[in-house]
């Protein structure tokens, strides 16, 4: 399982916007905003509460966390939210491989891993290269852990 690597990508932040209409350009004026004070979304998931409204939660570097829920404060009324939130110290791991595609249990058995050695995890997005996963930074040193003693000592990859 060599061709499988755990790599830490960096130290974030998570700032959610709540109660976001659900309308077309909400997320391009949202992203347009840090862009412009030359911040990097790493991250980024919309989930719709209901047909009219939904949150936008994305990851910045944890250097940009106050600039960013600063912008975001600041121009929540003209992008329509109702209320910001920040989650601080959280790690952006990336869990790189080949074939990850190729491997339909391969999620399941980082899952598995995770939850054998109690590591929580705030997001879980999936790439035909590997899989991103956001999570508290307590949490990377046993997520590190139960990702070499699963997928590199005693791999458990599912069979394709």
């Amino acid at each position: 399982m060599s061709q499988y690597k755990f790599l830490h990508t960096g130290s974030y932040v998570k700032i959610i916007l709540h109660d976001i209409p659900e309308r077309p350009g909400v997320i391009a004026r949202m992203s347009r905003i840090l862009a412009d004070h030359h911040i990097n979304i790493m991250t980024l998931r919309h989930s719709a509460q209901s047909a009219t409204k939904g949150d936008i939660a994305f990851t910045v570097a944890k250097e940009q966390a106050d600039e960013s829920f600063r912008l975001m404060k600041k121009n929540l009324k003209e992008i329509g939210g109702g209320d910001v939130s920040i989650k601080r110290d959280l790690a952006l791991v990336f869990i790189r491989g080949g074939e990850i595609e190729d491997l339909p249990g391969f999620v399941s058995d980082i899952l598995r891993a995770f939850s054998e050695y109690h590591v929580e995890f705030d997001m879980l997005s999936l790439a035909p290269e590997g899989v991103t996963c956001i999570l508290p930074e307590n949490q990377f040193n046993p997520a590190t852990h139960a990702f070499n003693k699963m997928f590199i000592d005693e791999p458990i990859i599912s069979p394709i």
